[in-house]
């Protein structure tokens, strides 16, 4: 039965959840986020293990799967994906 269909909501992917999963489940500094929001993951030196780590969470917990090259989007154009289509 879809979301829809039982009148549940489903929870918007921030910027900050972004950050939190990467920081918890990749083991991303996060300080490496500080005043960087601009650049994307690849300039953060985040890796792509990270990112299919950050791919697995998001599917898991919000059932919203992000592209490949998320390595080369920045957190918030990450959670704009994540959010697309909910």
């Amino acid at each position: 039965m879809s979301v829809e269909a039982t009148g549940e909501t489903r929870s918007v992917v921030t910027a900050a959840t972004i950050r939190e999963i990467l920081v918890e489940r990749a083991g991303v500094d996060p300080d490496v986020f500080a005043g960087n929001e601009s650049l994307s993951l690849a300039e953060l030196q985040i890796d792509s293990l990270a990112v299919l780590e950050l791919q697995a969470v998001l599917v898991e917990r919000f059932g919203v799967e992000i592209p490949d090259e998320a390595v080369t989007m920045t957190v918030g154009e990450i959670a704009a994906v994540a959010n697309e289509d909910r």
